[in-house]
């Protein structure tokens, strides 16, 4: 099975990500776009930004194509955060199964608010209108434990009648054993910005994750750890690890609670420890991730809610 033509496309894809090189767009660091490196999903959040080899949650798109993989029908996850200064961010992500396929669809909005200066520098005005906008669509072919998928991204930054914008992708290859074990690994923003006369940034980040579940999820009791390594263009290495565990009763009503811890938490700014949990009430789940300090700064608390068939 691993001599499958797909799987070594899937080997090319992940070679052509780790040499393409971003000197020349990570030195325009104030121009870095926030979107593709802010967690992917509340979820994320809670462990510590980890998030590329949990597999099922509708929001895994903005980390990689194949975290769609193991959707028996369809989910839906909506995510909302707000910031200093009237900023926020709020993200909503659509994946279904069709056959062999799972196809996906996410869009993510942050509005700088009031002081956009704070975030963007470079003297925007206080009051000025200010935003970014990114939109992914997916598409994934399973075969047997194996995954492949590929991202497509167009991101947007708007700063008062001035507008830029950037393209890239991404892809995921991804070996899920049942409900039980996951290995993922997939290239974020292969190339970076795509468009030569954007000044927008979209870094390279390779990410190779592990998630074990020590409990079958199908029972009531919950206990799952993913650990992940992250490579971002032009910096080294750092591990992310994350613990969840809880109870859901019968498989309808239960509280999941979760955490991470990030090595080299300087790279970006942001938090050593995270947590958060999750009360599922059926099919829904309700989210909620604390951080005490992200890109936007300050503490951070993230909502969300997931819905998954």
């Amino acid at each position: 099975m691993l001599h499958h033509p797909l799987v070594r496309l899937a080997a090319v894809l992940a070679c052509c990500g780790a040499v393409v090189g971003t000197d020349r767009a990570v030195a325009q660091t104030q121009d870095t776009v926030y979107l593709v490196q802010l967690p992917t999903s509340v979820r994320s959040v809670g462990l510590n930004g980890a998030g590329v080899a949990i597999l099922g949650d509708a929001a895994g798109v903005f980390a990689s194509p194949t975290a769609l993989a193991t959707l028996r029908h369809a989910g839906l996850e909506a995510a909302y955060r707000a910031a200093p200064g009237e900023a926020f961010i709020m993200s909503a992500a659509l994946g279904w199964r069709m056959r062999q396929f799972d196809l996906g669809v996410g869009g993510r909005l942050l509005d700088f608010g009031t002081n956009p200066d704070q975030y963007l520098g470079g003297g925007v005005s206080t009051g000025t209108s200010a935003r970014e906008v990114l939109g992914t669509a997916s598409l994934v072919y399973r075969f047997g434990i194996i995954a492949l998928g590929a991202t497509g991204k167009y991101t947007r930054r708007t700063v008062g009648d001035v507008w830029t914008g950037g393209v890239s992708g991404d892809a995921g290859l991804a070996f899920a054993f049942f409900d039980i074990m996951a290995i993922a690994f997939a290239v974020q923003n292969i190339g970076g910005n795509w468009r030569d006369t954007s000044s927008l940034v979209m870094p390279r980040l390779t990410r190779l994750g592990f998630t074990m579940n020590y409990v079958d999820p199908q029972e009531s009791f919950r206990l799952m750890s993913t650990f992940e390594m992250m490579w971002r263009a032009g910096e080294s290495a750092r591990g992310v690890l994350g613990l969840e565990a809880g109870a859901v009763l019968k498989g309808a009503l239960g509280i999941i609670g979760r955490g991470g811890w990030s090595g080299r938490p300087d790279v970006l700014s942001e938090s050593e420890f995270t947590f958060g949990g999750t009360v599922q009430v059926g099919t829904l789940m309700l989210d909620y991730a604390y951080r005490d300090q992200d890109l936007l700064g300050e503490a951070g608390h993230y909502f969300g809610a997931r819905f998954t068939f």
